[in-house]
């Protein structure tokens, strides 16, 4: 069967009413399913879009893809301010011993080492992790 605009806006159309939100997951599906029915000798278009959506596991199973796909992006999310806290905090690290060096030596610009320690903490260490916390509890009750 060859498939027309409006059958693929059909299917377009029902994938996001069933839950699929991801573009990529989208098109995925959308390119997997027009290319089982076009691989299918019947014209009946409804006939063959039901058999489709049974043969890759309905819509429960496309949810389901939905949420192990934001599942993945949050863990992708996660792992970035995560390195992103490890790097501020072991510069941070370096910044109080580089500040402490100072300060034992007597020598100029100790508190402005320590000022730039306590400004990366405050600024973007907290941050990141009150961020990270956020989406982690968002994702929890979604």
């Amino acid at each position: 069967m060859e498939l027309t605009e409006k059958h693929i806006t059909f299917i377009d159309n029902s994938l996001s009413l069933y839950g699929v939100e991801s573009k990529d997951l989208k098109e995925d599906l959308l390119d997997h399913i027009c290319t089982y029915i076009e691989n299918q000798d019947s014209d009946d278009f409804n006939m063959l879009y039901q058999q489709a959506l049974q043969k890759f596991g309905g819509y429960a199973s496309f949810q389901n893809l939905q949420l192990e796909t934001n599942h993945q992006k949050l863990a992708k999310q996660i792992i970035t301010v995560n390195r992103l806290k490890f790097s501020l905090g072991f510069l941070v690290i370096v910044l109080s011993v580089v500040s402490l060096v100072f300060q034992m030596m007597q020598w100029p610009y100790a508190n402005a080492w320590l000022l730039a320690a306590i400004l990366i903490s405050v600024l973007f260490i907290l941050p990141a992790h009150f961020y990270a916390n956020y989406k982690k509890s968002i994702h929890k009750y979604s």
